[in-house]
């Protein structure tokens, strides 16, 4: 992950995104809030069965959708960082990694993911960046 302020590269920050069936949202995303400390249960974002968790005490948490989509530390997926994508959706790294980018982003900073499979959806968050300009000109009185 690049993390960029005015054009210019601040880090370059080694993640683990969505795995397989549960891939990170490609598109511009906005940082929604921000906790320091946070539980994290697969129930509240429809995930049951072998897949669930349930964990406690996740730190340094950056919320880009509504739908659970989060930058945080994941220690538990410190050999996957940088070399493989294993989590459920959300933006892991390590915990220093996870405290400096949480220092680093404010509310309303536009966070973008590539390389992905499906572009978040325009109703889950700020997702308005990820509209072509043509579309959105046909829902304005421009056209």
């Amino acid at each position: 992950m690049t993390v960029a302020k005015n054009g210019r590269t601040l880090r370059t920050l080694k993640v683990s995104a969505g795995k397989k069936d549960f891939e990170t949202w490609n598109g511009t995303m906005v940082v929604l809030s921000k906790v320091p400390t946070i539980r994290m249960n697969s129930a509240t974002v429809g995930i049951f069965g072998p897949e669930a968790y349930d964990l406690g005490a996740v730190k340094w948490d950056v919320q880009l959708t509504p739908s659970g989509t989060y930058a945080h530390a994941a220690p538990w997926n410190e050999g996957k960082f940088g070399r493989v994508n294993g989590s459920h959706g959300c933006i892991g790294m390590s915990t220093s990694d996870a405290k400096w980018f949480y220092d680093q982003v404010h509310l309303g900073d536009p966070v973008t993911v590539v390389n992905s499979v499906d572009t978040v959806a325009v109703n889950n968050g700020y997702g308005d960046w990820n509209v072509d300009w043509e579309t959105w000109k046909k829902g304005s009185a421009l056209d």
